[in-house]
């Protein structure tokens, strides 16, 4: 439905008048709006909402045949912009080869504004022009939905006063826009060959080269979505602002004040494309529309607090926690609110305060615990905090060492196993050391049972680097191919995959697998009276700030392949870096030195007592040694000894026997000094 009529109006230079003729239409398709392009040679328009795909019909429409076209994009900005791209780096290799080739010119916003208007100056072959005002939007949602539009039309000869309006109007949007992909044209004009040009698209549209997780994919755009400067996304310093921080933590963990994804307006909402990401948003499609994530063939679109209740279902509950390289930071999403966790100490009595907290944790050991080896135990509770503050870092370790001569991630990022009785205060160590990582968010770790197959490969599609830990494991579960191979195995830095952290009370795991992980003991038993459970309850949920101190000068270490006798030696000797900073001594059971199971090698103290004891004899054969424990101890009663020996020392049990094909090595290890004449048996001098 059209109506046409002519109408005279004044010439630009305004010594005359012209006639032109003036459209009122009625609009319900894309072939009813496309006959207005009929004869055009160059197109410039706005347009509220604009889809990629859409310039791609207009260049390749058979009944088009357009030299140029420039689009300012209302809506978008550029991040936002080029979510629209994501897994169709084709897409992007077309639009780049239009820009290239001066056939397409795109801007998008660089101001927190919106351009709703819907404006096209079109000149045609024969040198008129057609200029609409109004519209559907200029993209496919738009086109593909049963809509109608209305809109005004001017044919002109180019000489009228509307020409000059339509002109200063289209230039003053255009003004509030910047130009989209031309960081991307001068990376490839830079790259040398084919198969770089390939990476640099890769990279531009998906922030990554292509992998082989899917899954992983589209929780990294996810992250990518929320580690954006955006306003719609509130950003809080657990630092700068921890009572903000504090009150954030407390409503979301209690229930009383969670965000409500329903509540969010649409102006507060993110959105995210699923181009190239259909088969993971298929599968995940029931657990983000639970979540109040809209999914649509052309977006997600939800709110912030909905996007990381996905993500956090999918990651048992452990919050998306990732570091952000380029602004070297450590963040978390909790709800609507990004969690800055990493920040310099402004005061010397602060970090003061904060070491003096995990003191006076650690020193429960003394004051409620019951152990022979105090301070060989409470260097154990600390290297296990070195390492909760190492986890959070652990890909970001993986970065660093992968492709370096001699790397094995496997080997070079171990896991923690804490192995204790079943009084030995595991469990509420977890819970205080996942509390002072993640400002109080975490209290809960994974049920053993829970670690699966399935669970590992959720971790290797996660995108979090927030630790899995996991309570009261079998060893079992620990001993499984995929454990021994998680990083080199399916790491290719695409995707950001969290390190385990096990306790169990059961015998330690084999050393194939000890020779991946720190294997640390808590030989202690906590028998408390209520009280005494009050008061180490207190300590362990004071607030502390000491990560996000610690993550600062974590970024200003420089990182290289780690020795293998101490593979936590960067975030040691960050520790040391924040006592000399508070001025505060180290305590002696501090691990400085090294490793805390290789300074108190509980093994080696075991091994030691059993042959003060006489529990074992020592024997030589065909040039190896014997421990034979047979006159004192049954067969089953030995794999004990064995589990202690480090999993660099080859120890093979024979029945009641432990036969060391290294004996040099085993007399190092536990200061037992042989007989004399003993290691000229077996051939040495």
């Amino acid at each position: 439905m059209n109506f046409s009529t002519p109408i005279t109006v004044p010439r630009s230079d305004g010594d005359d008048t012209v006639e032109i003729k003036m459209e009122l239409a009625m609009i319900r398709s894309w072939r009813s709006f496309v006959k207005y392009f009929g004869e055009a040679r160059t197109i410039r328009t706005v347009t509220y909402s604009q889809s990629p795909q859409i310039i791609h019909e207009v260049f390749n429409h058979e009944q088009l045949d357009i030299d140029f076209l420039e689009v300012v994009i209302g809506d978008y900005r550029q991040s936002e912009y080029r979510k629209d791209l994501q897994g169709d780096v084709d897409l992007a290799a077309q639009l780049n080869h239009l820009l290239q080739d001066e056939q397409l010119q795109l801007f998008t916003l660089d101001k927190q504004v919106t351009l709703h208007s819907k404006l096209y100056l079109i000149e045609n072959r024969d040198g008129s022009r057609t200029l609409i005002l109004g519209s559907p939007n200029l993209s496919k949602q738009a086109w593909e939905g049963n809509q109608t539009n209305m809109l005004v039309a001017f044919s002109t000869d180019g000489t009228s006063v509307i020409d000059t309006w339509f002109e200063k109007f289209y230039e003053a949007h255009r003004k509030q826009c910047e130009v989209f992909m031309k960081d991307l044209t001068e990376r490839l004009d830079a790259a040398e060959t084919p198969e770089e040009r390939t990476e640099e698209l890769h990279l531009w549209v998906d922030g990554t080269t292509p992998s082989n997780n899917p899954t992983g994919d589209l929780h990294r755009r996810i992250v990518d979505l929320l580690d954006e400067n955006d306003e719609r996304i509130r950003r809080v310093n657990v630092a700068s602002d921890p009572d903000e921080a504090d009150e954030i933590v407390a409503l979301s963990t209690d229930g009383s004040g969670d965000v409500d994804p329903t509540d969010v307006g649409p102006s507060q909402q993110i959105r995210l494309s699923p181009q190239g990401l259909e088969d993971p948003v298929k599968s995940a499609k029931p657990t983000l529309t639970r979540h109040n994530v809209v999914v649509k063939p052309t977006e997600l679109c939800g709110s912030p607090a909905g996007f990381a209740r996905y993500m956090r279902s999918f990651n048992d509950d452990f919050p998306i926690m990732w570091v952000n390289e380029d602004e070297q930071s450590v963040r978390m999403q909790v709800d609507n609110t990004t969690l800055e966790l990493t920040s310099a100490p402004d005061h010397t009595s602060e970090v003061d305060d904060a070491l003096a907290h995990l003191e006076s944790y650690i020193e429960t050991i003394q004051r409620f615990g019951d152990t022979k080896y105090s301070e060989a135990t409470m260097a154990h509770f600390y290297e296990a905090l070195i390492y909760f503050f190492w986890a959070p870092f652990a890909d970001h370790f993986a970065n660093h060492y992968a492709g370096t001569p001699g790397a094995e991630l496997d080997k070079d990022l171990p896991f923690l196993y804490i192995h204790g009785g079943n009084d030995s205060g595991k469990g509420m160590f977890i819970r205080f050391a996942t509390r002072l990582i993640s400002n109080g968010y975490v209290a809960e770790p994974v049920e053993g049972t829970q670690f699966t197959k399935d669970a590992i490969n959720r971790c290797r599609g996660s995108n979090t680097v927030f630790p899995f830990v996991v309570d009261d494991v079998d060893k079992g579960n620990v001993e499984r191919d995929i454990v021994k191979t998680y990083w080199e195995g399916g790491w290719d830095g695409s995707v950001s995959f969290p390190t385990f952290i096990f306790t169990s009370n059961h015998t330690k795991p084999k050393s194939e697998f000890r020779t991946r992980m720190k294997v640390l003991d808590f030989d202690v038993m906590f028998d408390v009276t209520g009280d005494q459970r009050e008061q180490a309850a207190r300590i362990a949920n004071e607030p502390n700030r000491l990560f996000s101190w610690f993550s600062h000068f974590m970024f200003e270490q420089e990182l290289s392949l780690p020795d293998r006798s101490d593979k936590l030696a960067v975030a040691r000797d960050v520790f040391k870096q924040l006592y000399e900073f508070a001025g505060r001594d180290e305590p002696d059971y501090f691990p400085s030195e090294g490793p805390a199971e290789d300074i108190y090698d509980h093994g080696r103290r075991v091994w030691r007592h059993a042959h003060e004891s006489d529990l074992f004899t020592l024997e030589t054969r065909n040039g190896v040694i014997r421990a034979d424990f047979s006159a004192e101890l049954e067969s089953q009663d030995v794999w004990k000894y064995q589990k202690l020996v480090p999993a660099t020392i080859r120890a093979e049990k024979q029945r009641a026997r432990i036969e060391f094909s290294q004996p040099e090595r085993f007399f190092e290890w536990t200061g037992i000094k042989p007989k004399r004449g003993f290691l000229q048996r077996l051939g040495f001098r």
